[in-house]
């Protein structure tokens, strides 16, 4: 028979007294449970443990790299130094617009089109180009390779002072063997008034017309940077 107590009258000092009335059963009961939670203590210890454990390393790892990437940085920022560096030695990159044609560090723009030679002039000036003003033999030879079989107007005329110049003001110096046989003849004898003060060049060779007659044209300019 069990000794029956109200709940507010236990104490301290009743606890052995009350399991003294337990049967055998209920201790093996108790004993379990205190077991299981023994156990389970032990398994949260060991897994706070692991969790700490691996945390460690974790944030041991993110350190590593953390620190990799800062020297990476600094290696790209290195090498991103070095190669502005040299890039900046380098020649710049030069080249022509659409339709225009590369030679010797100059765009040559040979037009489709014809035109009077006061309008082939400021035709080239409004593509910050010079009417053809030829410097060499070398471009002398180019020249004739890409006007075969069309005359071109290029920047030459006796108009302004009555001796021979080039476009941009500077003196020609006459060389027969470049023009065709008893050229530049000066001929009046046209209907369109006035004489012949404006060169082109025609099947390799040069010679003098009459400024409003329409030609295709040869302008020359200067590459630029890419």
């Amino acid at each position: 028979m069990f000794l029956l107590l109200p709940i507010y009258s236990l104490s301290i000092s009743t606890f052995p007294v009350l399991l003294t009335c337990l049967p055998p059963w209920e201790f093996s009961v108790v004993g379990s449970v205190d077991r299981k939670l023994s156990d389970l203590e032990r398994s949260v210890s060991n897994l706070t443990e692991s969790v700490s454990l691996h945390l460690s390393k974790l944030h041991e790892k993110v350190g590593n790299l953390e620190t990799k990437l800062s020297d990476l940085k600094r290696s790209v920022l290195n090498m991103t130094e070095r190669v502005s560096f040299h890039s900046s030695k380098l020649p710049k990159k030069v080249g022509c617009p659409d339709g225009w044609n590369l030679h010797n560090s100059s765009c040559y723009f040979f037009s489709a089109y014809q035109a009077s030679w006061y309008t082939a002039r400021d035709s080239c000036r409004s593509m910050d180009a010079t009417l053809l003003i030829l410097t060499d033999e070398e471009e002398w030879v180019f020249v004739n390779i890409m006007s075969v079989g069309r005359p071109f107007w290029l920047g030459l005329s006796d108009e302004r002072t009555g001796e021979w110049e080039w476009v941009n003001e500077s003196p020609y110096i006459m060389n027969r063997s470049k023009w065709m046989p008893g050229q530049p003849d000066n001929w009046a004898g046209h209907s369109i008034g006035g004489t012949e003060d404006c060169a082109h060049i025609t099947s390799g060779k040069l010679n003098d017309n009459h400024c409003t007659v329409a030609y295709t044209f040869i302008c020359k300019a200067r590459p630029a940077p890419n």
